[in-house]
């Protein structure tokens, strides 16, 4: 039987229901940014292996970074085509095959993957496997997956309870086609490195979306006073984090000579990788933002979440960075990030990477 996961049909209907600029406009639905921003390479090219809507490719080209994204959903990618052209985007979107990328061997500095690996009846293997051949040495992957939340527990518990019940009552049981497994970190850093990648970080995050799995995905659950978003961030930073939405893993397709994370140099030696969980090399060691990627440091989000928050209008502001003055953007509002920044000084990778690590505003709107 197919996985109805890996059917285009039901993507494209799926995505049909939503738009661009609805995927924008929910932010942190998902709670995945702080890797995602701490981590996405700001040199050299990057793909995003399952783009979907593509907001994920449209958010960081506004930091400078030269991203793709595929998608084996062609009237999908037929409407990201026209959708960025109205907007005066110009980025490279593409039908494709995560197992069977048109990609060179070591050519991508970077590699999203954000909830589609599970997706393969067969596992993942396939597609990590040619997400290692296509990284450079010193390429980062990023790759997520549901993870066996406490909700996916309480509810595959209540499904063994709730079978026999039926079979004994007399009514008829159905079996389910598959759609997605769920692994947990750990179960998701083995099949990482068993495509040839080093795992440098992996986590159990999101827990508010929990929460939202929960209140059947309405998300009327979700309020400033309710217990969801009172108890999230703390069990987001304690052993419980295990039991969140989302699975994460950050790993580095490891050689003896890499390209430096922060200045693109092909100078890092591999045993830097001991200290750090990206390359740096000896000189970029010296700056101060390489203390963020230090292993003892810990990724996720610095403040509170802003629940349902009013949209912002564009407003004029002045940029703590440069001192000159400019207009928020109409869509991606400000960026997410608690410093008011400029278009040009967002691009500057030095002050986009001290954004993604000190300034993330966590906003949770509802998807639909």
């Amino acid at each position: 039987m197919e996985s109805l996961g890996q059917n285009a049909d039901i993507w494209t209907n799926e995505w049909k229901g939503l738009s661009a600029e609805s995927e924008i406009r929910m932010w942190d639905y998902f709670g995945l940014r702080p890797w995602i921003l701490k981590y996405t390479p700001r040199f050299g090219k990057v793909l995003e292996a399952g783009c979907g809507l593509g907001r994920n490719n449209f958010y960081l080209s506004h930091l400078g970074i030269d991203i793709s994204g595929i998608d084996f959903s062609a009237e999908t990618i037929a409407y990201l085509q026209k959708w960025q052209k109205q907007h005066n985007y110009n980025l490279n979107f593409a039908v494709g095959d995560v197992k069977k990328l048109q990609y060179d061997d070591n050519t991508l500095s970077g590699y999203l993957s954000l909830g589609v690996i599970e997706h393969f009846k067969e596992g993942p293997q396939q597609v990590l496997v040619e997400a290692y051949r296509i990284l450079r040495p010193g390429g980062i992957a990023i790759i997520t997956t549901p993870n066996k939340s406490w909700n996916v527990r309480r509810t595959r518990l209540l499904g063994k309870i709730k079978k026999p019940v039926k079979k004994i009552i007399g009514r008829e049981v159905k079996i389910q086609p598959f759609f997605q497994y769920e692994y947990t970190p750990n179960q998701l850093a083995s099949f990482v490195e068993a495509s040839g990648l080093t795992v440098t970080e992996k986590n159990g995050a999101d827990f508010l979306y929990t929460f939202t799995e929960y209140g059947k995905y309405k998300g009327n659950n979700i309020h400033k006073n309710s217990l969801a978003y009172k108890i999230s961030p703390m069990l987001d930073k304690s052993f419980f984090k295990n039991y969140g939405a989302q699975s994460i893993t950050i790993s580095v397709k490891k050689e003896n000579i890499m390209h430096c994370f922060l200045c693109n140099d092909l100078s890092v030696e591999k045993k830097t990788m001991n200290e750090y969980n990206v390359p740096v090399c000896k000189k970029c060691q010296n700056l101060e933002i390489s203390n963020f990627y230090l292993k003892k440091n810990r990724t996720g989000f610095t403040v509170k979440y802003s629940i349902r928050p009013m949209l912002l209008e564009p407003e004029e502001r002045i940029c703590n960075f440069c001192g000159q003055k400019y207009i928020t953007h109409p869509l991606f509002e400000d960026f997410g990030f608690t410093k008011n920044t400029c278009t040009l000084c967002l691009t500057d990778p030095q002050i986009n990477i001290k954004l993604s690590n000190q300034n993330l505003k966590p906003v949770w709107r509802s998807r639909r």
